[in-house]
């Protein structure tokens, strides 16, 4: 059940606090909980009035209010069950809630509010439960103890168990005492026994051994007579007679003292009032005889008794008697027995001598055996602790060790974070810069425009706000500068990315540069791939295209993962364990390189081996080999010089055959020994491992694993460079690899990208530990435990010390002992917070390669024990294996697919040049590739790459002047209309003649104002006036037009026109150059290719351009169309100079800006504008039209000329036939030749002519497909440049209109608004002439406003008196505050520290008060004051002091003034604090007058309308001054006001605790409220006659703050004291029964104790509710006079009463 109400309450309902079942009584024990359920189920509306205090007042008032809702719900809710609830009895409260669940279950399913269950109620039972509630209401007040008195009764109880623990410990220190006294004693005695007992054991001994050393001989023993034993029986019975002879006299004496007689008995019964009957007495005798008798049968049953003890002992001597007896018979047994010689007894000592000593011995040696284990126990517990210390010692070394890698980690921690706050802060303002430049730039544009933002305008605003540049410019970098600044750097970024923009948007004609559908549609259909294909084989002629490898060769895995984490995460430990579980490969980076070292170590020895083996037997063979040619040398008969040499040559073919099987014979080493090689190579220089060396070694490893199995790599990758690597190695792809092509060729159609690979791998686990948990591990984990390889990474930080000396250290892994791998690993953990910081610098572009971009990561949380964590791990690598299981057919495809995507997008190569037949337009194309030069490629790729770079060059830089015109053209239209404007505005004379017409008109005397000639002459001046304001106005429209005239002819508009029209021509320039160079490219290509020689020149034709400039006008006529210039590759310094040279020789015909003709001035501006743009296009497509006519002509001219040598070869060659046979005749004499034969038919071409000329043709073909797509892109393009050109040239006219438009509405409107502005001051003047009154204000007339200025008067007004003040009045007995100053003056003469006896105030008074001090020096009732009346006023004001501070009896003199409340001392003293900044605690009288008091200290007095009258008097403001003059200290210069002290002085109360509790208050600077303990409340007396000031509304405010803050403000000992040290200087002066008449040094110990009984320290604060509930505080906040506010007015009052008693009499 409990289960289900907390649940109840804490989730359904939500309470303010959470409840659990244990503490249901404490919680619901003040029934707000019970209150906010019933709210919560809008039964309570009063929920606002409960209390969550656990006070009886808050019990008592929640539990009052829920008794009705209660019995509302029928819920049984009595007086006990509330006492229950309250008390928190068990169970009480649980009852209450089930029932109230089960109630509020129903009224919820009821959907009953609480109105509906009132109405629904019967007015009996209602009426009823009202009665009952009132009973339950006065009840429950019986029954609920008031705080007050629970606190009282708490008091109580502690100090009387103070008092009783006071006293135990008194009465237990008396009784420790007596009982240490008495254990002292018996210690003593008991010491002192047991030396007798030893001095006693001791001779007990030394007898034993005398008389063991001395032989006694026995004597016969004494024989008793059987008369003496007799006598004893007798004289034994006589002594028992004798005894029971006593006990019976005993017995009867006894009796007799206890029995009294009958008298006595009747004395002492207090129930006997009359003799005894005959009945009674009989029964009385009978129950004494019976007595009598039953005291017999005790006593004969005694006496039997005590004779069965008499034989028990009896019979007990009896045996002891017998036993003597047999001792004594056996002692004589062995006397008779031990009866030998003297000699045999000597023996028998000296036996039992030795006997004894060795029992000596014996005890000896098992006592120091004894000492010998306890020495050897003592030593091995001294090792133990030794071992215990050491842990100890190691135990706090490794915490201290934690506490500093922890300290040092969080320092890195905050200079991380505080780097990244930098960061991002600086990120962020620069965002916010941006922002606001971006705001400001469109409000700037705003405001030179007037007009909406174009968009792209806000597109290159945006591009600079993204890529984070400023976008105002912050330098000049018009001359581009050679060594930039840091502000010029940015500057020229911006305007290459701007520039860029531009580009992008021309080239693919987006944004500005949009083409509209057909022309977009005509463009796609008309696209050619014959540029691409001959800038292609040209690139491939010079530089060979590389073939693309094949991807490695793996086996099919069931997963591969890595698993990354910091240091000391488990990640080995994990893998260890699923390595044996899931049967997946585990892969460590350290592992794989020491195995690499290890397999070359070892290849490398087996080498050596191999190699000595084979060199020694090569030796014994080349030894017997040579030994056999010596001996055929010696056989031999030949010369020793020539027998020399022929052994060198023969061991040198030997050495070399030996050279040549050694080469053969080495074997070649393994990839993982190569691997080693290499690794051992890098360390041996001491540079860490490389990333492809250690991504190769890997590699290598996957590639060994079988199939069908899985791997996972353990802590690598550690950064983003080696998972890009690891992912370039096991998929063969380029990551970041972007492709530029610089080709301005029109073919849009070229291959796709092929779509991204799959990730190489399938999960990447990241075990995501803390770093105090890697910092513990790191330092708990025991060195000698720890492994050699941890998992980690060679390399876990790049460019870190760590990841050099992992590296260093790991080719001597395999030899290093034990020691050496633990101070390697001791230097791991002393590095733990370098590799910490370098997983937190290199995880986060981890994390966002595996988790955002390849979506492979997942986290797994390593802060739990093992087999959670194996667990967890387990399950993730399963579900990846079953997922990768799942989908290998569709991973197979899409590879499949991936590597099918290249072979289709690759472009198939060229058909062979015999099919002739194929169009250039045909699907499939088939392109002419006859052998060329490579020297032509040379020559012509670079030439095409520099055009490249030149076009985007040239096309950047006109982009750029076309912004830099836009900005040019807003600013200066703006700078126009703006300096146009202000012209309007200047200063003009108008109004110097009207003030001068304004002082002749006020000249005129008032006498002849009325007569009709002045009014006449004053109307003829004001029209003179007038005329000469038209005038005025008249001249400034003149200068206006002029000024509107000069702005519009001074040819800045036609010049920037002409920039932009230049500027228009360059592109199309530009352009028109990009076609002549590709045409010469094709050109000397199709020509190379086909052996045609044309000619080496190319004409080049430029585009006219206007001639801006003034003095070097040329005509038209003058200037060639066209400059011819040869085509060759250049550098960029040739061709720099150049275009330096053509401009010197102005190789751009130039036309005249502005045209002579008469019908060109005729036409519009801007149609003239669009003429010459018009012209240029014109004559940029005649340039390229003719190019291209010009080409076919020049081929097609080829073809003639070929056909006119053949047909001439053909001629010759038969005229060469007929002259031979004519020689041939003549020379053998035959008869002339026959008449000659009409010429025959041309023979049959040669084959290989055809051949040539059908390639010829095809060349031509493909050239002309080649230029006709060329030739569309340049003419469309030239058309989009004109119609740009042509909308920025229009809009660049109709903005120059619309401003001159605007000038001349402003010069209208301003015109318009003077001469209304002169009509209305006619018009003015005019009614003033007319009525006869000066003007007496300024008449001001500026520009286009008139009116008239009522603060400056032209005549001079009257002089007025000064109002004089009045003076203040005395009333009654209250001072003026003059005789304030003057009662002040005197008394400080007499006392200037404040403090003066009672003899001299009263001197002082009666000085005053005496006849020739005069009757202004004090009121009259003072004057008239008896001696009496001032003693009676000074021991008021003393009290029982002998000194008194005269400042409080002026204080009380200077009564009414304003009484202030705590809260207005308070906020008065923070005032103060404010203003003095320097926290001194004084202040001067310039910085006291600038703060406000409680009371405005400067009224407004009503003043009166009259200036003959006098102002009011103030006296509050007169106060204030009187105030700082009292209390300010005259030894400082200037004047210092101690303002606490003036503020405790005004805490003063007609209640002395209350002004206590008012200092105190201003002391600790909160509102404190003091409730008197006595039952009688005092009252604050009635000032009527001293009119003490009360405000209150300040009064209720505080009273609203009281409650709750005065308990729970803290007072500490300090504060006490110091407002108690306010009158410690009257303290030495008080009587012996003064309470406080204690120095600073023994109040400080007092309040020191009371804080100490109130369970406090002394430099803790105490609740002051608590505090003032002390008995000892009470004294002194009742007892205190030093905060009392005397009314000294009421003396004067009762004399003025008994003055008018007698007056009446």
């Amino acid at each position: 059940m409990s289960d289900i109400i907390c649940q109840w309450l804490n989730s359904e309902l939500r309470l303010s606090k959470v409840v659990e079942p244990h503490s249901f009584a404490r919680d619901f024990s003040n029934g707000y909980l019970i209150g906010e359920i019933l709210y919560r189920y809008e039964l309570q509306d009063d929920f606002h009035l409960f209390s969550k205090q656990n006070t009886s007042n808050a019990k008592l008032n929640n539990f009052t209010r829920i008794e009705p809702t209660l019995q509302l719900l029928t819920v049984p809710f009595d007086l006990t069950m509330a006492k229950a609830v309250m008390l928190g009895r068990h169970g009480a409260a649980t009852r209450l809630l089930y029932q109230l669940y089960i109630l509020l279950q129903r009224k919820k399913r009821a959907g009953l509010t609480a109105t509906a269950m009132e109405v629904m109620q019967p007015a009996a039972t209602a009426r009823l439960h009202r009665i009952e509630n009132s009973i339950y209401t006065e009840r429950l007040k019986t029954v609920v103890k008031r705080e007050a008195d629970l606190k009282m009764q708490k008091i109580a109880k502690r100090f009387h168990k103070r008092g009783q623990e006071m006293f135990s410990r008194s009465v237990m220190t008396e009784l420790l005492k007596e009982e240490d006294r008495l254990k002292r004693q018996e210690e003593r005695r008991l010491r002192d026994i047991e030396k007798h007992r030893q001095a006693r054991r001791k001779q007990n001994e030394i007898m034993i051994q005398i008389q063991s050393a001395v032989v006694q001989i026995p004597k016969p023993p004494h024989i008793r007579t059987s008369r003496a034993s007799e006598k004893q029986q007798q004289f034994r019975k006589k002594q028992e007679a004798q005894h029971v002879h006593r006990e019976i006299a005993q017995f009867e004496k006894k009796k007799k003292t206890t029995s009294p007689p009958e008298g006595g008995a009747l004395l002492f019964s207090g129930r006997v009032t009359q003799p005894m009957s005959t009945g009674d007495k009989a029964q009385w005798n009978k129950d004494y005889i019976e007595n009598i008798r039953q005291r017999l049968e005790e006593d004969a049953t005694a006496r039997e008794q005590r004779e069965m003890r008499r034989r028990r002992a009896l019979m007990e001597q009896l045996q002891a008697h017998e036993a003597q007896q047999e001792a004594l018979r056996e002692e004589q047994m062995v006397s008779r027995l031990m009866r030998q010689t003297q000699q045999e007894k000597r023996i028998t000592v000296q036996l039992m001598q030795i006997k004894q000593q060795k029992e000596v011995l014996r005890e000896n040696r098992i006592f120091q055996e004894r000492q010998y284990q306890e020495r050897r126990q003592r030593d091995f517990q001294e090792a133990l602790d030794r071992e215990a210390v050491l842990a100890q010692q190691e135990r706090l070394e490794r915490s201290e060790q934690l506490r500093i890698e922890h300290e040092l980690h969080k320092q890195l921690a905050e200079e991380r974070a505080q780097a990244r706050y930098q960061k991002h802060f600086g990120i962020c303002r620069d965002i916010l810069g941006q922002i606001v430049d971006l705001a400001t730039k469109a409000g700037e544009y705003r405001l030179l425009t007037a007009n909406l933002i174009p968009v792209k305008l806000m597109q290159e605003w945006m591009e600079l706000f993204y890529s984070g540049k400023p976008l105002y410019e912050v330098a000049c970098v018009d001359p581009k500068p050679t060594e930039p600044t840091p502000e010029q750097i940015i500057e020229l970024e911006k305007l290459q990315i701007l520039n860029n923009q531009d580009y992008d948007e021309y080239v693919a004609m987006i944004g500005e540069w949009a083409l509209d559908e057909e022309t977009e549609r005509q463009t796609n259909a008309g696209n050619s791939d014959i540029l691409d294909h001959v800038l292609n084989r040209l690139r491939n002629m010079i530089v060979p295209p590389t073939v693309s490898t094949p991807p490695p060769l793996f086996p099919r895995f069931t997963i591969r993962a890595c698993m990354l984490g910091k240091t000391f995460s488990g990640k080995t430990t994990c893998l260890s364990r699923i390595s044996s579980t899931l049967n997946i490969h585990v892969l460590s980076a350290n592992t794989l390189i020491q195995d690499a070292l290890s397999a070359y170590q070892q290849e490398k020895q087996a080498a050596s081996e191999s190699q000595n083996e084979k060199s020694l037997e090569k030796n014994v063979s080349q030894t017997e080999h040579t030994t056999e040619q010596l001996q055929k040398d010696e056989q031999e008969t030949s010369s020793p010089l020539e027998s020399g040499p022929q052994p060198h040559e023969a061991s040198s073919g030997l050495h070399e055959k030996e050279d040549k099987e050694e080469s053969k014979a080495i074997p070649k080493w393994s990839s993982r020994a190569q691997h080693g090689a290499a690794v051992e190579k890098v360390l041996r220089t001491g540079q860490a491992v490389p990333d492809q060396l250690l991504v190769d070694i890997i590699v290598d490893a996957i590639r060994n694993i079988p199939a069908d199995s899985g791997w996972i790599l353990d802590g690598f990758p550690v950064d983003i460079s080696q998972a890009q690597m690891l992912e370039k190695a096991l998929n063969m792809t380029e990551l970041d690899g972007t492709k530029t092509q610089n080709n301005l060729s029109t073919n849009k159609n070229g291959p796709k990208d092929a779509a991204p690979p799959s990730p190489a791998l399938d999960l990447v686990v990241l075990l995501d530990v803390s770093d105090e948990q890697v910092l513990e591990r790191a330092t708990t984990q025991p060195p000698e435990g720890t492994q050699i390889v941890n998992g980690e990474s060679i390399k876990q930080e790049k460019g870190s010390s760590d990841a050099a000396e992992e590296n260093t250290s790991m080719p001597d892994l395999n030899t290093q002992d034990p020691e050496s791998l633990s101070d390697d690993k001791s230097l791991g953990r002393t590095q733990i917070q370098f590799r910490i910081s370098g997983f937190h610098q290199t995880w986060p572009k981890l994390e966002k390669w595996f988790g955002d971009q390849q979506n492979i990561l997942v986290k797994v949380t390593a802060g739990v024990d093992k087999d959670t964590l194996f667990s967890n791990v387990e399950t993730i690598l399963r579900d990846t294996i079953e997922s990768v299981e799942k989908g290998a057919a569709l991973a197979d495809s899409r590879r499949a697919s991936v590597t099918s995507t290249p072979e289709q997008t690759r472009p198939e190569s060229a058909c062979s040049s015999k099919s002739s037949r194929a169009t250039p337009k045909s699907a499939r194309r088939s392109f002419a590739e006859e052998p060329l030069p490579k020297e032509l490629a040379e020559y012509l790729v670079p030439y095409w790459e520099n055009f490249c770079s030149s076009y985007v060059t040239n096309v950047k830089t006109v982009m750029q002047n076309l912004r830099g015109e836009r900005e040019l053209i807003i600013h200066h239209l703006y700078n126009i209309r703006e300096n146009f404007r202000q012209y309007l505005q200047k200063p003009d004379l108008k109004q110097e003649f009207v003030s001068s017409w304004q002082r002749d008109y006020n000249s005129v005397p008032d006498n002849i104002r009325e007569d009709e000639e002045t009014k006449g002459e004053l109307h003829q001046r004001l029209d003179d006036l007038r005329e000469r304001l038209w005038d005025i106005s008249d001249k400034r429209k003149d200068e206006a037009e002029q000024e509107k005239a000069g702005v519009i002819h001074d040819g800045w508009l036609e010049d920037h026109t002409a920039v932009l029209i230049n500027n228009y021509s360059a592109l199309m320039q530009i352009e028109v150059g990009r076609f002549q160079d590709c045409v010469c490219l094709l050109k000397d290509y199709y020509s190379t290719m086909g052996k045609t020689a044309f000619e080496s020149k190319c004409d080049f034709a430029r585009v006219p351009l206007l001639d801006i400039t003034a003095d070097q006008h040329v005509d038209e006529s003058k200037i060639s169309e066209s400059a011819p210039s040869e085509k060759s590759v250049k550098n960029a310094e040739e061709k720099d100079s150049e275009i330096v040279d053509r401009m010197k020789t102005k190789v751009f015909p130039l036309v005249s800006c502005r045209s002579p003709t008469s019908e060109i001035l005729k036409q519009p501006l801007h149609q003239a504008d669009e003429n010459l743009l018009q012209e240029f296009f014109q004559a940029a497509i005649a340039i390229f039209r003719s190019m291209v006519s010009a080409e076919t002509r020049q081929w097609d001219e080829e073809e003639v000329d070929e056909d006119q040598k053949q047909m001439e070869a053909q001629k010759a060659q038969t005229l060469t036939s007929a002259t031979d046979v004519r020689k041939a005749g003549k020379q053998k004499g035959a008869p002339p030749p026959p008449p000659p034969e009409p010429s025959p038919q041309p023979a049959a071409r040669n084959p290989e002519e055809l051949r040539k000329r059908a390639e010829k043709k095809r060349f031509k073909q493909e050239l002309s497909a080649a230029l006709k797509p060329e030739e569309n892109a340049v003419k469309q393009r030239l058309e989009l440049v004109k119609a740009h050109g042509l909308r920025t040239v229009i809009s660049l006219q109709h903005k120059a209109e619309q401003v001159y438009r605007n000038m001349e509405e402003w010069m209208k409107a301003r015109y318009l608004a003077e001469m209304k502005s002169i009509d209305q001051l006619t018009d003015l003047v005019r009614q003033h002439i007319e009525t006869g009154v000066q003007i007496r204000h300024e008449l001001v007339l500026q520009s286009t406003d008139f009116c008239v200025d009522g603060d400056t008067r032209v005549l001079l007004s009257p002089e007025l008196t000064p109002r004089r003040s009045l003076l203040e009045q005395p009333k009654n007995s209250t001072l003026t505050v003059q005789q304030l100053h003057v009662l002040c003056t005197q008394l400080r003469k007499i006392a200037p520290k404040g403090l003066m006896c009672r003899s001299e105030l009263t001197e002082a008074l009666h000085e005053l008060t005496s006849a020739h001090m005069g009757t202004d020096v004090l009121p009259e009732a003072w004057m008239h004051i008896t001696p009496s009346q001032v003693e009676e006023l000074v021991c008021i004001l003393a009290q029982d002091s002998e000194m008194l501070d005269w400042r409080q009896f002026l204080l009380s003199a200077a009564l009414p003034w304003p009484f202030p409340t705590q809260t207005q001392l308070i906020k008065t003293l923070q005032r103060y604090r404010d203003i003095d900044t320097a926290e001194t605690g004084l202040i001067t009288q310039e910085q006291y007058e600038q703060v406000e008091l409680w009371f405005p200290s400067e009224q407004d007095p009503s003043v009166p309308d009259d200036p003959t009258e006098p102002v009011p008097y103030d006296r509050l403001a007169n106060l204030k001054k009187f105030f700082f003059s009292l209390f300010a200290s005259t030894h400082s210069s200037p004047l210092l006001l101690d303002y606490l002290m003036m503020l405790l002085h005004f805490c003063c109360h007609p209640e002395a605790a209350q002004g206590f509790t008012r200092a105190l208050g201003l002391v600790t600077g909160h509102t404190l409220h003091y409730k008197h303990t006595t039952p009688l409340t005092q009252s604050v007396p009635c000032l009527e006659g001293a009119g003490v000031v009360d405000d209150a509304g300040a009064d209720n405010e505080e009273e609203q703050h009281r409650g709750v803050e005065s308990e729970e403000v803290g007072v500490s000992v300090d504060d006490v004291l110091r407002v108690l040290s306010h009158g410690e200087d009257l303290v030495l002066h008080l009587n012996r029964f003064q309470l406080v008449h204690r120095s600073r040094d023994e109040l400080r110990e007092e309040l020191l104790k009371v804080f100490k009984d109130l369970g406090f320290s002394g430099e803790e604060k105490i609740p002051f509710s608590t505090l003032s509930q002390h008995p000892f505080l009470q004294d002194l906040i009742e007892g205190s006079a030093y905060y009392l506010l005397h009314d000294i007015h009421k003396i004067f009052q009762t004399k003025q009463t008994e003055d008018s008693r007698s007056f009446s009499t």
